[in-house]
């Protein structure tokens, strides 16, 4: 008899929203991480820890991205919020 680990729902979340960051907004439109730490105004380490994995999107760091690219702030903590979860239903199980 085997036993049977508990299954992790599928949320559609593909990767974090610091890596959304990373790949999608700054990549994609050949910005740098110390243009938009400079931007917002920012140490360029966060920015990195962000785009790392390494540190979430808060909610005033969403306000932020909000000002500097037109995403809105709830776009960004619902993002990270899936990720968080995601990954607390995998330690769980």
């Amino acid at each position: 008899m085997t036993t049977r680990q508990p299954s992790v729902p599928k949320l559609g979340v593909r990767q974090s929203a610091g890596e959304f960051l990373k790949v999608m907004i700054l990549e994609e439109r050949g910005l740098t991480q110390k243009w938009l730490a400079e931007e917002i105004g920012c140490a360029e380490r966060k920015i990195s820890e962000i785009c790392n994995c390494k540190r979430g999107i808060s909610a005033s760091f969403a306000i932020e991205l909000e000002k500097v690219f037109g995403i809105s702030a709830e776009f960004w903590v619902t993002i990270q919020a899936k990720w968080d979860l995601y990954n607390a239903r995998i330690k769980a199980a």
